[in-house]
Parts: C-alpha cells; sequence; structure tokens
C-alpha cells in the first residue's frame, strides 16, 4: 500500500499532445481558439492539409506506375508490333528513363533542402550535379516523347490488331497503351490549362 501512495499521480492533462500527428493539432488548436469561429477555420486547414498529403502520396505511386508498367509492357511485347518495330521501344526507353527520372527526383529533394552555408547555387542545392543530370533527362524524354508521337499517330488508321502476319499488326495491348500513354498527357495538359484559367477568372473576379 506504501508503495502505492508513492507512486506519483501523472495527470492526463500533463502530457503535451504529439503535434505531428493530426489528433495533435486538432487539440492545439481547440486550445488556442476554443469553440470559435476560429477553431472552425483551423480545423478545415488541418483536415485540408492531411488530404492534400493522401493526394500528394497516391499522385507519385501513379507517376510511377506508369513507367513501370511502360517497362514492362515494351520488354514483354517488344517483338509484337510489326507495323511499327519502334513502339516497343519507345515503350520500353520511356519507363527505363522515367525510373530513373523519378529516382533522381528524389535524391535531388533529398539533397536539396533549406540554403545553408553548405549549399551551391541560387536554388540551395548541395546536389548540383543531380539537378544538371535531371535537366538533361527531361530534355532527352520530351525529345522520345515527340519521337514516340511520330511513330504511334502515323498508324492509327492501318493498324491491325488480329491478323499477325500483315505487315501492319501491332499487338493491342502495347499498341494501345503506348497511344493513351501519350495522349494522356495532352488531356492533362489540357484539363490543367481549363483550371488554370478558371483560376484566374475567379481571382480577377
Amino acid at each position: 500500500m506504501a508503495a502505492e501512495e508513492a507512486r506519483p499521480v501523472i495527470a492526463a492533462d500533463d502530457a503535451p499532445p504529439t503535434y505531428d500527428s493530426m489528433f495533435g493539432k486538432i487539440k492545439d488548436a481547440h486550445g488556442t481558439h476554443g469553440n470559435s469561429w476560429g477553431f472552425v477555420t483551423s480545423l478545415l486547414t488541418i483536415i485540408a492539409a492531411s488530404i492534400g498529403g493522401i493526394v500528394c502520396v497516391a499522385v507519385v505511386a501513379a507517376l510511377m506506375g506508369l513507367p513501370i508498367a511502360q517497362l514492362v509492357i515494351g520488354l514483354q511485347n517488344k517483338e509484337e508490333c510489326t507495323a511499327q518495330p519502334k513502339i516497343p521501344l519507345y515503350l520500353i526507353v520511356s519507363g527505363g528513363f522515367g525510373i530513373g527520372a523519378a529516382i533522381i527526383q528524389i535524391f535531388d529533394g533529398l539533397c536539396c533542402g533549406k540554403k545553408d552555408d553548405s549549399c551551391d547555387g541560387a536554388s540551395g542545392s548541395r546536389c548540383p550535379l543531380l539537378g544538371h543530370v535531371r535537366n538533361l533527362l527531361n530534355l532527352f524524354m520530351f525529345a522520345w516523347f515527340i519521337c514516340g508521337n511520330v511513330w504511334v499517330y502515323k498508324i492509327t488508321k492501318t493498324v491491325n490488331y488480329d491478323d499477325p502476319l500483315s505487315e501492319d499488326y501491332c499487338g493491342k495491348l502495347v499498341y494501345l497503351f503506348a497511344f493513351w500513354s501519350i495522349t494522356a498527357v495532352y488531356i492533362s495538359i489540357g484539363v490543367s490549362c481549363v483550371v488554370g484559367c478558371g483560376c484566374i477568372c475567379v481571382m480577377a473576379c
């Protein structure tokens, strides 16, 4: 009994909340604003930031999934396009370089932080070489994308999915995947332009 009385009593309120977690931030906002409108605003901001982080992870996963799928489909069907043998090659190179670009981007992000004495250049990068390699890689991928446009769209009206002996034959999977991976880029650009114009109009009003 004496041992139990000797134990210090720690109130639950004495333990500071974990401010790195969403619930800790909500508790801190409630303590600051109480039940006022300021707390509601802070709550919505915290939830939006948390959802935004999840969306960013999903976008990164999707962007990594595309080059991996390009590489796999290109390798599995590299002999399946008589009409234009460079289409599987386009997928293989796009996938391989896309994965490489994503890895370089990750390492560049780890190397490039806030400006300090060890940073080099106006961007605050401690790994300027990675930035130059990334820029060259992006330039090559843009040129390779243009080549893919020519190879894929050139045979759109003549491609044959059914007869492997035909000179116009191209595997349906490899061709349609290449076609839509290119077309999706233009769709994304169009949607971005529409959204951007909409945002500008809203801000101007």
